[in-house]
């Protein structure tokens, strides 16, 4: 498509941003993203103009365009999917939280055993204390033993990450429903 003679990267950008505000307001319609000012992006640009309260002429001014980059920012970080955080340190291989390791890290792991007690109803009594306790020990290396994991209640990498896809499988599962 940028072999077009009409290609333009200026309208390409217009058509992405008019494109992605189009998934949040639905009387915009979507253009097509290929570089090419014809009258579905002349529609869509008017569209927004109305939207916005500008006089609407389907060209995009500065005043227009300002306003177009700055709602397109706004709702890709309005609707963009939450940002993940590592919890489990990038350390040295073998690297495990163990019994008598305490903090965040520990409630997140408490907590999402006790999320996932759909699945092993033995972790509806785990509590969220931060604190690497006998309990959560017994709950990782159940946990563990039932995921065809070596049990020995130690939450290294591979422990992490099982128990992690499991929880994020569930609360995406919830999260549709």
């Amino acid at each position: 498509m940028n072999g077009h003679p009409n290609h333009a990267p200026a309208t390409e950008n217009l058509q992405r941003y008019l494109r992605q505000l189009s998934f949040v307001e639905k009387s915009i319609p979507a253009p097509p993203i290929d570089g090419i000012f014809e009258e579905k992006t002349a529609d869509a640009l008017r569209e927004f103009q109305r939207l916005r309260g500008f006089t609407v002429t389907g060209n995009a001014d500065r005043e227009t365009w300002e306003k177009l980059y700055a709602d397109y920012r706004m709702s890709l970080a309005q609707n963009s999917p939450p940002r993940q955080i590592s919890l489990f340190p990038f350390a040295p291989h073998g690297f495990a939280y163990e019994t008598n390791s305490s903090g965040f890290p520990i409630a997140a792991i408490q907590y999402m055993l006790r999320e996932l007690q759909r699945n092993y109803a033995e972790f509806a009594d785990l509590p969220v204390t931060g604190i690497y306790d006998k309990k959560t020990a017994d709950a990782v290396q159940l946990f563990q033993s039932r995921n065809r994991l070596e049990p020995h209640a130690k939450t290294d990498l591979l422990t992490w990450n099982t128990i992690a896809d499991q929880y994020n499988t569930l609360a995406a599962r919830i999260g549709n429903e």
